[in-house]
């Protein structure tokens, strides 16, 4: 079975984690709907390009470090489906924390069309009718 979505996603994080935002835009479809922790945008998500520049503008003003661990994956059809732990720490506070997490990806043409985040990994599996 291919995992090619789950290390096209696992390189979305990477590029997340190294703040290389320019990266991230390039691997994401121009209609991209971003959910992320840390959404500031209407209604938590970021819509398009344009947003995905704001997002990138938000997460750099607010941490100094955003880093996903990833325990494991799976690839359904056009979805991948990741589950792990998020460290981050706050530019201002310098408050270092760590969350567990899952992130789903969907995929269009092999860019990132839909984003979800989720604080329990759990729900990532929900999103998409499975359960663990």
């Amino acid at each position: 079975m291919s995992q090619e979505n789950v290390e096209r996603a696992k390189q979305v994080l990477d590029a997340i984690a190294e703040f290389d935002f320019s990266r991230v835009i390039a691997l994401t479809d121009p209609e991209v709907e971003w959910q992320s922790f840390f959404a500031l945008g209407e209604e938590g998500v970021y819509r398009g390009h344009d947003a995905m520049r704001r997002y990138a503008s938000d997460v750099r003003d607010a941490w100094d470090v955003l880093r996903p661990e990833i325990d494991g994956g799976l690839e359904v059809a056009d979805i991948a489906l990741l589950v792990g732990r998020l460290h981050y720490r706050g530019k201002e506070s310098g408050a270092e924390t760590e969350s567990r997490a899952g992130w789903m990806f969907k995929f269009r043409d092999g860019r990132v069309l839909v984003f979800r985040a989720f604080r329990e990994p759990e729900k990532v599996f929900e999103a998409v009718g499975l359960s663990e």
